[in-house]
């Protein structure tokens, strides 16, 4: 399955500066994930309702008048809290929009080794080894590119089943972001990073990494 199979519009968002970020420390499990201590710094807030505006823009557009919008967003606490700001500034109602979480679009999991680690001792090293095969398992026991290329394929079989013609809202991490694009655009994953996400940076699935839809810094 590729974006031009695909019978609904995709957006991505990643969230917005975070309290992990502020500090440079890897939070990529679940239970520690979902803790409102690693949640969205000031900053990041700002940056959220920026990216809102944005895609409550891409919604005025006469094309999709009338069309059903869906937001799914990561677990985490980091990914709620942007959401709930990017839907808020977007204008879309809770009662006819409702944040969905979806557990496939959670961080990807760094391993235990590398779990609450400053950034400086894990990403470049983990990158490096996703050039050379996608099959590199990061800290030990975390995941794969292929094993978050695999929960993304399953989170888009379920959404294509269930809705035709929405336009849907992904609300995720950085390396889920990526590895999403690259995989859903047909590229080789393993070069994933070309398709990285700035904080708060709102793309359209089908569109390249290298020219973002701008979002006003905060």
């Amino acid at each position: 399955m590729e974006s031009h199979h695909l019978q609904n519009e995709y957006w991505l968002l990643r969230h917005g500066r975070s309290l992990a970020n502020e500090v440079e420390t890897i939070v990529s499990k679940p239970e520690n994930g979902v803790e409102e201590r690693w949640t969205l710094a000031p900053a990041g807030e700002d940056q959220a309702r920026a990216a809102g505006h944005k895609f409550g823009e891409v919604l005025q557009a006469v094309e999709r008048a009338g069309r059903l919008v869906c937001v799914l967003t990561s677990p985490f606490s980091r990914t709620r809290r942007t959401a709930a700001l990017a839907v808020e500034a977007a204008g879309l109602q809770p009662d006819t929009c409702p944040l969905q979480v979806a557990p496939e679009l959670r961080e990807r999991f760094f391993g235990d080794d590398l779990e609450m680690q400053p950034y400086s001792a894990a990403y470049g090293k983990v990158w490096e080894r996703d050039a050379e095969s996608t099959a590199s398992v990061p800290g030990g026991n975390g995941e794969s590119v292929d094993d978050v290329s695999t929960r993304v394929r399953q989170l888009f079989q379920r959404l294509e089943g269930e809705q035709q013609g929405a336009v849907i809202l992904l609300v995720s991490h950085g390396d889920t972001l990526s590895i999403l694009q690259a995989t859903m655009l047909g590229e080789d994953t393993r070069q994933h990073r070309r398709f990285a996400f700035e904080t708060a940076e709102l793309r359209a699935l089908t569109q390249s990494g290298a020219r973002p839809v701008p979002v006003d810094k905060p």
